[in-house]
């Protein structure tokens, strides 16, 4: 039961959407940005803007420390949860 991390770069997700996900996965706030759940810990980063052109969005960096067996299964529901399209 190994524990990884793995850190994904989320662009155009306001950071007050991140913070309520993992907090309705029954996560609970353990300092600033850090979050624990069971079987799982997160940390978000201050928000900051990335600059695309004359196009500017939020940006946070998220790391996950998770038992390397739960971390599919939590990806695929993160990533699901913030799939979106232009538009």
């Amino acid at each position: 039961m190994a524990i990884i991390e793995h850190s994904l770069e989320m662009r155009g997700m306001p950071h007050r959407d991140l913070e309520d996900y993992f907090l309705a996965l029954g996560g609970k706030q353990v300092g600033h940005g850090n979050y624990c759940g069971p079987n799982w810990e997160v940390r978000l980063s201050d928000e900051w803007t990335c600059t695309l052109g004359s196009i500017r969005i939020p940006a946070t960096l998220v790391t996950f420390r998770v038992k390397e067996e739960d971390w599919p299964e939590m990806l695929r529901a993160f990533r699901f949860r913030f799939l979106s399209a232009g538009g």
